[in-house]
């Protein structure tokens, strides 16, 4: 059992190694073509936003208030 677990965890750190590869080459790639969308952002899933309009408002309101903004 344990060649096997020492088996996927060498391909899960494998599989880091390229990602993270892929995305510093299509990093500066991107910045040499002027580029404004990152390969991270377009392979990665972002939340989803729930709150409704008035609800990220009052948030942003809110935070203002605590560091004194009008």
């Amino acid at each position: 059992m344990k060649p096997i677990l020492r088996y996927v965890k060498s391909r899960l750190d494998e599989n880091r190694r390229e990602f993270a590869y892929r995305i510093f080459v299509t990093d500066c790639l991107g910045h040499l073509v002027g580029a404004k969308n990152r390969y991270y952002d377009m392979v990665t899933d972002k939340p989803v936003e729930t709150r409704t309009a008035d609800e990220i408002i009052s948030n942003i309101s809110n935070k203002l208030a605590k560091i004194g903004g009008e």
